[in-house]
């Protein structure tokens, strides 16, 4: 009964992606990617037809995992596996707008299919984002947070590289709400003991909002990626009439600068009202949502430039032999055009029978190497060797194998 159950489930999921309209996925059209995956199921007696709409499943689900693992490391995936179990797979039309065979057989009691999916990376970037999982890289971005808090009524401006009166030099509150937000968003927060006494403080110990070339000096000395900078103020708000209640404005300023160089990735202002001035545990509720929302505004526009740096900066070599045939040769290059991820390829040096092609391509050789080796091609097959991180020899070889 399970059994017929499934492949009823399966039926009825294949028939919703065969029938699915495109317009529903207009908007998200840049986004579209195409993935190609191999799907096995075991042939239940004679239900030939079952086990291909299952095998035809196992393969979208596949591209899907292709998908996700392009988008975030293996070590994000694994930490957040249940969650993206719920979010990815529930509903996998949702994020497969079409696909087609390529392949199938059957045989040991097996049916296979490979099949090429038009997955929407930006539908799962968007799930996954929204759901708090980090999309940096392997190892995520480190954060140096420098961030100044007054209090209401105060005088004193609060943060930790304070050297001079008028400023107390402790932790503020608005850094313990970013850090502990940004902490489970998967990056890295850097301790500011490693810089806060050394010489690149002195600048800036009268200042509680440093320029961006200051800041991203003290970045780079603390060796962190980025650096989050700006104020946390509480100010009240005059009240129109006496018998007005007292309220309590939170305002929290931050801008997101790359140590180093000092480009300025982002700024966010976020404003939150608390009801009564007189209620501690009212403010430190509406300053922790304010931390929180920041930090989630924050967290996008990181994640976003981090990994537009993994790419830029990302490149295969890939070392061709047997390009001497060049009917095989461009049709090579042409599927390696079509490999999801692939940006650019360009031609190192060429030889009478070898040819050198850097390809720029953000996930190693090794899912290159992955996703090339599931490529059909008439006339000729391919045998790839020697794969390292960013290297791989790739074979052509006349005939199919």
């Amino acid at each position: 009964m399970r059994t017929k159950m499934n492949c009823l489930l399966l039926g009825m999921l294949l028939c919703a992606l065969m029938i699915w309209q495109p317009a529903v996925w207009a908007e998200d059209q840049p986004s579209l990617k195409t993935f190609e995956a191999v799907g096995t199921v075991r042939i239940q007696g004679e239900k030939i037809v079952e086990a291909r709409e299952a095998a035809i499943s196992s393969g979208l689900a596949a591209a899907i995992d292709r998908a996700i693992l392009e988008l975030i490391p293996v070590e994000i995936a694994a930490a957040n596996f249940s969650t993206i179990t719920e979010l990815c797979y529930g509903n996998v039309s949702q994020f497969v707008q079409g696909y087609k065979v390529l392949a199938e057989s059957r045989g040991s009691g097996f049916y296979r299919v490979m099949v090429q999916a038009s997955v929407s990376s930006g539908g799962i970037q968007k799930q996954l984002t929204n759901a708090g999982i980090s999309m940096g890289k392997k190892n995520p971005p480190s954060i140096l947070l420098m961030v100044s808090d007054q209090r209401m009524d105060g005088t004193d401006v609060r943060y930790w590289w304070g050297g001079a009166s008028g400023s107390t030099t402790e932790k503020p509150a608005a850094e313990a709400l970013l850090s502990r937000m940004l902490s489970e968003k998967g990056f890295g927060i850097v301790g500011y003991e490693i810089v806060a006494g050394s010489d690149a403080m002195v600048p800036v110990h009268q200042n509680s909002n440093p320029g961006n070339a200051l800041i991203a000096e003290i970045g780079a000395k603390a060796n962190a990626d980025m650096v989050i900078a700006g104020s946390a103020t509480l100010q009240r708000v005059p009240a129109v009439q006496e018998t007005d209640p007292k309220t309590v404005k939170a305002i929290m300023s931050l801008r997101v600068i790359r140590s180093g160089s000092g480009e300025e990735l982002a700024t966010v202002e976020q404003t939150a009202v608390a009801p009564n001035a007189e209620d501690p545990a009212g403010i430190d509720q509406m300053l922790a949502t304010l931390g929180k929302t920041t930090g989630e505004e924050l967290s996008k526009f990181m994640t976003s430039a981090w990994q537009k740096q993994a790419r830029k900066s990302a490149s295969v070599e890939l070392l061709i032999e047997g390009a001497s045939q060049l009917g095989n040769y461009s049709a090579f290059r042409s599927a390696l055009n079509k490999v999801s991820g692939v940006k650019n390829v360009q031609v190192k040096e060429m030889k009478a029978d070898k040819y050198t092609l850097i390809v720029e391509y953000p996930n190693g050789a090794k899912q290159l190497a992955d996703a090339l080796i599931l490529k059909p091609f008439d006339g000729f097959s391919i045998t790839i060797q020697d794969v390292t991180q960013n290297q791989m020899r790739v074979i052509l070889v006349r005939g199919q194998q």
